[in-house]
């Protein structure tokens, strides 16, 4: 165990990321996307989706943390600039004409406003070709789906195709379940996208469900182990049993809940974490807590056999 401060502590506890089946597929299939962009004229794109919680913001920033490289250099006399990966969020209300602008402005332009809607879009092939992108990651892809108007929808979809085929550089979109209408609106677009990975929250129904879900929390307690003397038995069946009717599986769900009982047990200057600061911080994220009868970290004798999931 390290000899950490209060505050390194927390930040060691909020800098926790499990390589969970999940988050590594997913990691594959963008490092896999962002391979092909250097080699194929018609590299292919991925959309990640799932509910809210599923990880996928954390997928977006780990890629972007792991991989992304921005570099500046003369030529001639001028400043370039090359960066790998072209990252927003896309905006809301979402329309191709302000993501264009927030992808200018992400690429340096200086009056991203300016011009036609055709100008803004030229400038921008022009700019990803010139800083030699090669991946574009957009986070909230579903804010394009609240836009339910058809013909806003396809002028969207084409916008993307158009995009992609012009600066053959590969999208890998992340959004809500229904991210998916977009692209298949418009059956060139959704030919590019044949990738489509849904992250489910983890199961809990069958043997192999369970062990994978007691696997993820002994890791999580392996690297807990860097702050507190004992391990606080995550996986142990009982433990497990109430961390799952807790948080149904979403990964979201589970580490929000295990940092903030940690960093109780931290405050009180405890040697691992205990049931009290899990009952502490379930009833603190009331949209863990939400929708469900009891409160598991406080019933002695709680089991899924009197408390079942539903």
């Amino acid at each position: 165990m390290l000899t950490l401060t209060r505050e390194d502590k927390f930040r060691f506890i909020e800098g926790i990321r499990i390589i969970h089946p999940q988050f590594q597929k997913a990691m594959n299939f963008i490092e896999e996307a962002h391979h092909e962009s250097t080699y194929s004229s018609d590299p292919l794109s991925v959309l990640i989706y799932g509910d809210s919680g599923a990880g996928k913001t954390t997928i977006y920033e780990t890629y972007i943390a792991k991989f992304n490289k921005v570099e500046s250099q003369t030529v001639n006399g001028m400043k370039l600039t090359t960066r790998v990966i072209l990252y927003v969020s896309v905006p809301s209300p979402a329309s191709h004409v302000n993501l264009t602008e927030r992808l200018l402005t992400e690429l340096g332009d200086q009056y991203p406003n300016r011009g036609t809607s055709s100008q803004k879009y030229n400038r921008l092939v022009n700019l990803i070709n010139s800083n030699r992108v090669e991946l574009i990651l957009l986070d909230e892809f579903q804010h394009f789906v609240d836009r339910d108007k058809e013909k806003v929808i396809y002028k969207i979809s084409d916008w993307f195709k158009s995009l992609i085929n012009q600066t053959k550089v590969p999208f890998v979109l992340f959004g809500l379940e229904d991210s998916g209408v977009v692209l298949d609106c418009n059956p060139q677009l959704s030919r590019r996208f044949p990738i489509r990975l849904n992250l489910k929250p983890f199961g809990y129904n069958s043997k192999s469900e369970v062990e994978t879900f007691r696997r993820l929390l002994h890791e999580i307690d392996l690297q807990l182990a860097e702050v507190f003397v004992s391990p606080a038995m995550l996986a142990d069946e009982l433990l497990c049993d109430r961390m799952y009717y807790a948080t149904r599986g979403s990964i979201d769900s589970i580490m929000k809940l295990i940092r903030k009982a940690a960093k109780y047990a931290i405050d009180r200057e405890a040697e691992c974490i205990e049931l009290a600061d899990f009952a502490r911080a379930y009833e603190l994220y009331t949209h863990v807590s939400m929708g469900k009868t009891v409160n598991p970290f406080l019933i002695e004798d709680f089991s899924l056999s009197k408390f079942p999931l539903t």
